[in-house]
């Protein structure tokens, strides 16, 4: 796959959502490269020709933190994208993507970010199928996932993960705060992935 460039929750919001994140299950047998731990993440592009010079050179100079809107659970037909969190294309999300989508576009680094904007849920290998895949998502639908069939403001689907308890009660989470960009070398099984660059984004205040 070569690089790619992410953006990630807070640290605490990132553990939160790392605890519902499905894992190989003992109840059935999988291949081993099903439900491998992934860190939660929206990829705002990725390049089997890009640099790492090239990616940073992508970024905007200025960059604040983004709030995600989860949108809906939904089930694909490609690994990285078994099952997986929609999410709502606001103004700030869709200008950062196309802003570094461009600028890699003149590099001549042909990048790429299917099915943009989604948090993945779960990595699950072709050959354990789509039965899999269904499995896994009506699992979440039972223990973790909230989906709420009215619409929002925008006439769009909502959806909260469940994720756990704390002293102050139960954490839902309907969407994170992006406060973080890395660059990560996805070659190769998802545990040998490599984050070769972290950028802390500047916290938004108005």
């Amino acid at each position: 796959m070569g690089l790619s460039l992410w953006l990630v929750p807070n640290p605490a919001q990132l553990q939160l959502i790392q605890k519902v994140l499905p894992k190989q299950p003992k109840t059935r047998p999988v291949s081993a490269a099903s439900y491998p731990d992934i860190i939660p993440h929206i990829t705002l592009a990725s390049s089997g020709k890009a640099t790492q010079d090239a990616i940073l050179r992508a970024i905007p100079s200025t960059l604040h933190s983004i709030p995600v809107e989860f949108q809906k659970l939904e089930v694909g037909d490609h690994y990285f994208r078994s099952v997986f969190i929609s999410v709502k294309k606001t103004t700030e999300l869709v200008a950062l993507h196309g802003h570094i989508m461009a600028a890699l576009d003149r590099d001549g680094a042909s990048p790429s970010a299917p099915a943009f904007p989604h948090m993945s849920i779960s990595y699950i290998a072709n050959e354990d199928g789509a039965a899999e895949r269904k499995k896994a998502a009506d699992e979440l639908r039972a223990i973790a996932v909230v989906e709420c069939p009215e619409t929002d403001l925008d006439g769009a689907e909502t959806v909260v993960l469940r994720c756990g308890d704390s002293g102050e009660g139960h954490v839902c989470l309907a969407g994170f705060e992006g406060t973080e960009v890395w660059i990560v070398r996805c070659e190769g099984p998802v545990q040998h992935w490599q984050v070769l660059h972290k950028m802390i984004l500047t916290p938004d205040v108005t």
